[in-house]
């Protein structure tokens, strides 16, 4: 059988993206890239967004602005979370078994990350 891409563009799809691309790595370069997504994703694109925010600051749409604004920004700062700890999961997994993990500790892995993400705030 082939196999199944989903073909979803959402900012959630980078950490299934992140595992099937740390699960190949060597350990420093997962941890690499895993710190590398955290400051572009939840420092870069949050921190971006909070400057766009605080510009609006006296605008008559600011609380509409800011219900958007503050969405994408709590949804940056989860997804850089969760790459983060992928990242680290991988480095320490790596360096002890190697690079080969199967298909459903992928899974399992992008699962426990997106929950524990949402939960570091």
């Amino acid at each position: 059988m082939g196999r199944r891409y989903r073909r979803k563009n959402d900012l959630v799809s980078v950490v299934f993206e992140m595992v099937q691309v740390a699960a190949r790595l060597p350990w420093w370069s997962a941890l690499l890239l895993g710190t590398l997504l955290y400051l572009l994703i939840a420092v870069g694109l949050g921190g971006y967004l909070e400057t766009q925010l605080a510009a609006q600051e006296g605008s008559r749409l600011y609380p509409m602005i800011e219900a958007r604004y503050g969405r994408f920004i709590r949804l940056s700062a989860w997804v850089g979370n969760a790459c983060f700890l992928v990242g680290l999961f991988f480095a320490f997994r790596n360096y002890f078994f190697g690079a080969n993990a199967q298909r459903k500790e992928k899974s399992g892995v992008s699962f426990i990350a997106k929950i524990l993400g949402r939960s570091i705030d």
